[in-house]
Formats: structure tokens, C-alpha cells, sequence
């Protein structure tokens, strides 16, 4: 995946104030130069290029039932810990783990079971 980043706040992503998802991707600015290149599916982009965001795109898919403001929260710690300078590679995989990790049970189970189904789905594909 050919993709120049270029990470405005670096490892210092503020994440105390995260709202919405794009509270998390206007942190970030980057141009995909191989987008829906094969392979670049399965990285993970914590950045918008133009009126493409990822990050709000599997927002909308699967956890649209979901308050914006604990998932923008907890997607933004996972690009401040996983993509600490934009320009690591990181898999959904990877990433949803994470997502995970930073949720307890007892407290959000439908969050913990689809991200449960997302890393089975990305398992097999690994």
C-alpha cells in the first residue's frame, strides 16, 4: 500500500475530546495513492483522504447502533497506540482487537459481540 501520511498532531493524537469519528480523522491528513489497491482492504487508515473515511465508513457498517461518541473514543486510542506516527501497518484484525481490549463485558456486551464477529471474520482471512 503506497500511502503518504502525514500525521498533524503525531504521537500526540488528543484524544480527551472525541466526539465523532471525524473528531479522530480531521487529526490526520493523508493521500492514498493505492486506494481499493489489492491488499489495501485490509490496513487500517486512521486518516480522510478527501471525502473518503474509513473510520466512518465501518462506523456506519457495523456499529451504527452504537453511541458515536464511546466508539470514535475508543477507535481514536487504538490509531494513537497502534498508528502512533500514521504510517504503520496496521490490519483490521489488529485494529479491532484493540477496540476490544479497551471494553469491559459487563458494560457493553452487543459492542463485544460484534467486534467478536468482526475478528472471527478477519481471522480467516489472515
Amino acid at each position: 500500500m503506497e500511502t503518504i501520511l502525514k500525521v498533524l498532531r503525531g504521537n500526540n493524537m488528543d484524544c480527551s475530546n472525541v466526539k465523532k469519528i471525524t473528531d479522530v480523522t480531521d487529526q490526520i491528513d493523508y493521500n492514498d495513492t493505492n486506494g481499493s489497491g489489492k491488499g489495501d482492504a485490509k490496513w487500517v487508515s486512521c486518516g480522510q483522504d478527501g471525502s473518503y473515511n474509513e473510520l466512518q465508513d465501518k462506523y456506519n457498517k457495523y456499529f451504527s447502533n452504537i453511541n458515536e461518541a464511546l466508539i470514535s473514543s475508543i477507535m481514536c486510542k487504538c490509531c494513537k497506540k497502534l498508528k502512533p506516527t500514521g504510517k504503520e501497518k496496521v490490519t483490521w484484525l489488529e485494529f479491532y482487537k484493540c477496540m476490544k481490549g479497551r471494553l469491559n463485558l459487563e458494560n457493553y456486551p452487543k459492542t463485544i459481540e460484534k467486534l467478536n464477529e468482526l475478528i472471527e471474520y478477519h481471522k480467516s482471512r489472515n
